[in-house]
């Protein structure tokens, strides 16, 4: 479903099978040793994470690829986060100028926030970036009172990182609930933020940056 978002727009969707496809016990298993790894455990919260705890695999985006781990190209979760990447492409407007057919992985990585935790205002690609083009976030874990996920209307793509979600007045604010299953894609040059996440239980997403060709 598209969403229109200030001058843009977001896509969602809600994977029905999410508690109980083929494969997701290996994939939950999977997730969970990513974030046991000790070069997890004892990284610092990124950047983005402020007040309490969050673990994230992005640093280790080029050995732990997410769609490799979780065979992406034939498990049921995987296939159809690819097909609603490519639907969220083509909503977008993306493939006006590009193939988006030929779907390329950035980066990709899962992050799981704590109690406490939120994240600043940021984007994926600002004005001159090549790639990516369209970040999709799908929710593993979403505990009740958990971080919401909160687009932000300023459209200085010069800017990579703003302020937090609080210092942005409501009419600057979209919020997107999140909920276990739910795929959010956008604009890699959208700017968005989280609120801050209230649960004792910790809130997981896989986060995944593409980027497509040029038609030619």
């Amino acid at each position: 479903m598209f969403l229109p978002v200030f001058t843009s727009g977001i896509c969602v969707f809600d994977f029905e099978g999410f508690d109980s496809y083929e494969g997701k016990a290996r994939d939950d298993e999977i997730i969970d040793g990513l974030f046991n790894l000790p070069e997890v455990v004892k990284e610092k919260n990124v950047i983005d994470a402020q007040g309490g705890r969050s673990l994230s695999t992005v640093h280790l985006y080029k050995t732990h690829i997410i769609p490799e781990l979780l065979n992406f190209k034939q498990s049921p979760l995987g296939v159809w986060i690819l097909h609603k990447i490519v639907e969220s492409a083509v909503l977008l407007g993306l493939d006006k100028s590009r193939d988006v057919r030929k779907l390329k992985y950035y980066r990709t990585w899962a992050n799981r926030m704590y109690k406490n935790c939120d994240a600043v205002a940021h984007r994926h690609a600002v004005a001159g970036s090549t790639i990516p083009h369209l970040v999709a976030i799908y929710y593993l874990e979403v505990p009740e009172d958990s971080a919401q996920l909160i687009f932000i209307d300023d459209n200085n793509y010069e800017i990579m990182r703003g302020g937090r979600y609080h210092e942005y007045a409501a009419h600057q604010q979209f919020v997107v609930p999140p909920k276990a299953g739910r795929l959010v894609c956008h604009d890699a040059r959208a700017l968005h933020a989280t609120s801050v996440h209230e649960s004792h239980l910790p809130r997981t997403c896989l986060i995944i940056e593409v980027g497509f060709p040029p038609l030619q």
